[in-house]
C-alpha cells in the first residue's frame, strides 16, 4: 500500500468518524434539548435552540479547521523554509553581531506572522460562531 492510498484511507475514516460524531451530537439535541422545549410549549427557547446550536457547531468545525491549518502550516513553514532554518543558525550562534542576530529574529518573527495567518482567521472565525451560537441561546435572558 503506497502513501497516497493510506492517506486516502485516513481521510475517509476522519470523515467518517466526523459524520458519526455529527449525527450522534444531532440526536442528542433533538431528543434532549429540542423535543422537551417543544413538549413544554416554549416556542420561543425551541427557535432559538434551533438557530444557535447549528451556529455553535459550525463554529466549533471552523475553530477545529483554523488550529489544524495552524499547525500544518507552521509545521511546513519549519520543514521547507531554508530561510527560517539559517536564521535559526544566526540566532543560535552566539559569537554573531548583535544586529545580525536581531535581524534573523525579526525575519523569523515576520514568517511566523505570516504563516499563523490564515490559521489565525479561522480560528477567530469559529470563536466568532461560537460566540453567536451561545449568544442566541441565551437569548431570552437579554430580552425578559
Amino acid at each position: 500500500m503506497n502513501e497516497i492510498e493510506k492517506r486516502q484511507i485516513f481521510k475517509y475514516a476522519f470523515f467518517s468518524a466526523c459524520a458519526v460524531l455529527l449525527v450522534i451530537i444531532l440526536w442528542s439535541v433533538v431528543t434532549e434539548t429540542l423535543i422537551p422545549l417543544c413538549r413544554g410549549k416554549h416556542y420561543d427557547e425551541f427557535t432559538y435552540n434551533i438557530f444557535g446550536i447549528p451556529l455553535i457547531i459550525i463554529g466549533v468545525g471552523l475553530f477545529a479547521y483554523g488550529g489544524w491549518v495552524f499547525v500544518r502550516d507552521t509545521h511546513n513553514l519549519f520543514d521547507n523554509n531554508f530561510q527560517l532554518a539559517e536564521n535559526l543558525d544566526i540566532i543560535r550562534n552566539k559569537t554573531q553581531p548583535k544586529e545580525k542576530i536581531k535581524t534573523a529574529r525579526n525575519k523569523n518573527t515576520k514568517l511566523l506572522c505570516l504563516t499563523w495567518k490564515k490559521g489565525a482567521f479561522w480560528l477567530l472565525i469559529g470563536a466568532i460562531f461560537i460566540i453567536a451560537g451561545g449568544l442566541m441561546l441565551n437569548l431570552k435572558k437579554f430580552i425578559y
